[in-house]
């Protein structure tokens, strides 16, 4: 079992690290972009609410689109995080913890789609 709980930290780390990393090269380009581009040119954040939209944005190289989708990893890097931790919880048979994030996965989700909807 301590075994199991280690190369979790191992994992979870290398999550964290992973999607800060993604975060940083996207926010990068979107700031290389936005030194490059005509700043008339340039559509404001709130266009980049939806999946779709964003994917457009960033295939057009906007840079506000670069930076919300580095925004966007950003926040999905703990999410990932928890659902990790419910399979290796579930892996070591320890269905207390399993249980207790996934009611920690829950909120997250229902605190997103709150937040999606306010927008």
């Amino acid at each position: 079992m301590k075994d199991e709980i280690e190369r979790l930290d191992i994992l979870i780390g290398k999550i964290l690290r992973f999607g800060v990393a993604i975060s940083l090269v996207l926010m990068a380009v979107g700031a290389v972009l936005l030194v490059f581009k005509n700043r008339n040119a340039v559509m404001p954040y709130f266009n980049y609410l939806s999946l779709h939209s964003l994917i457009q944005g960033m295939l057009r190289l906007q840079p506000n689109a670069w930076f919300m989708g580095g925004m966007l990893t950003l926040i999905l890097t703990p999410v990932l995080r928890v659902i990790s931790s419910i399979f290796v919880f579930a892996q070591v048979k320890d269905w207390r913890y399993v249980l207790i994030t996934s009611i920690v996965l829950v909120i997250l989700l229902i605190a997103i789609l709150f937040g999606v909807k306010a927008a």
